[in-house]
């Protein structure tokens, strides 16, 4: 990722894909909700250790994380699960 700013700003939108709720989040990741709170507001007074705990739990829950390029910012998709097929839509 470019920048704290982006990886904070992409675990919420992470998180939403998991459909967890922030103490739920908070839970996985062992850190407190307020925690996440802050996380969430890209506050900048969080440890870069909070922010890794909460990442982590989320790439263990299925999310990956997207670097960005020239032509498009960064982002979270899910994990396909092995076996799974695209259906052509054409």
């Amino acid at each position: 990722m470019d920048s704290t700013s982006e990886i904070m700003t992409l675990l919420r939108a992470a998180r939403a894909l998991l459909g967890l709720s922030q103490d739920q989040l908070a839970e996985r990741a062992g850190v407190s909700r307020q925690i996440v709170v802050r996380i969430e507001k890209c506050e900048g007074n969080v440890l870069v250790d909070a922010i890794g705990k909460v990442r982590s739990a989320l790439e263990a829950g299925g999310v990956v994380f997207i670097e960005g390029n020239a032509d498009r910012g960064p982002g979270v998709a899910m994990i396909r699960p092995a076996g799974t097929k695209l259906i052509d839509q054409t």
